[in-house]
């Protein structure tokens, strides 16, 4: 999405080795202050775009790992301290636990078939997560795990009018999802995946499409209404709404209990923690 950020005047950060835009409408480099910065108010409008009509997140950066195989759903069951055992559409919030019970990590892993997930994870954890992962195979496992971060870009589009905006790109699949649900379409050609949940606390979709597919996405729900909003937006609402993060909220030492997301919790079967 570079040359599309660009041209909305994106000031960027860089992200674990990814930049990502901070905010848009920028004229420079920000003069450093310790009172009230000077993209305060440009990130206020960004937010009010999300609240009041429809926003674009950027969210291509958080990590995508596909777990695979014959044994999938029994080892993401021991990893995962919620119940992956769902039918294939559906999304669940999970966290991954050291034996202390503490965060190793928070994720959202999507059932894609009866032998496939696709977690995705943070930014910043992908390497992390992925050797966890590795170290708790056990020998005679049947899971095979592929990193994937780099092949799909991720949209999310939020916000009251967003339905609005699936239905004049002609997606109705994807208003028809409920909560914690996913589907796969396409939209204006694209092969998209789409998932109803939200990490800004207000209502849409995250889509997913393959990078090459990204900028033919972003063209089409610009030009229905949607318009982007940058990464000091999107932290502003999600601790607005209590999304929790890790290094930020959640770490190693800090338990699903004590971080008030114990409905990510199944105490019927095994897991680490």
């Amino acid at each position: 999405f570079g040359a599309r950020w660009k041209n909305a005047k994106a000031l960027f950060g860089q992200v674990y080795g990814w930049e990502r835009p901070l905010y848009f409408g920028s004229d420079g480099d920000p003069a450093l202050t310790f009172g009230k910065p000077p993209w305060f108010d440009q990130v206020g409008r960004e937010v009010a775009q999300a609240h009041h009509h429809a926003a674009l997140f950027d969210q291509s950066t958080f990590g995508k790992i596909r777990v695979e195989g014959a044994d999938a759903e029994r080892f993401l069951n021991r990893v995962c301290a919620n119940d992956m055992t769902r039918v294939p559409g559906r999304a669940i919030y999970t966290a991954m636990l050291n034996d202390r019970g503490g965060f190793e990590s928070d994720l959202t892993a999507l059932r894609l078939s009866d032998e496939a997930y696709r977690l995705y994870v943070g930014t910043a954890a992908i390497k992390r997560d992925l050797v966890w992962l590795r170290n708790h195979l056990e020998a005679k496992e049947r899971v095979k795990l592929f990193d994937e971060t780099e092949d799909y870009a991720v949209l999310a589009l939020m916000g009251p009018t967003a339905s609005s905006i699936v239905r004049t790109v002609g997606a109705d699949w994807i208003a028809a999802l409920g909560y914690f649900c996913h589907a796969e379409d396409v939209i204006a050609g694209v092969p998209v995946r789409a998932v109803r949940l939200s990490y800004v606390g207000e209502a849409g979709w995250e889509m997913t499409c393959r990078k090459e597919d990204a900028l033919r996405l972003y063209d089409v729900l610009y030009e229905a209404g949607a318009h982007p909003s940058g990464l000091y937006a999107q932290t502003s609402m999600r601790i607005e709404k209590r999304y929790l993060a890790m290094g930020h909220d959640l770490d190693a030492d800090v338990t699903p209990l004590e971080a008030g997301v114990d409905f990510a919790i199944n105490w019927s079967k095994p897991f680490i923690g």
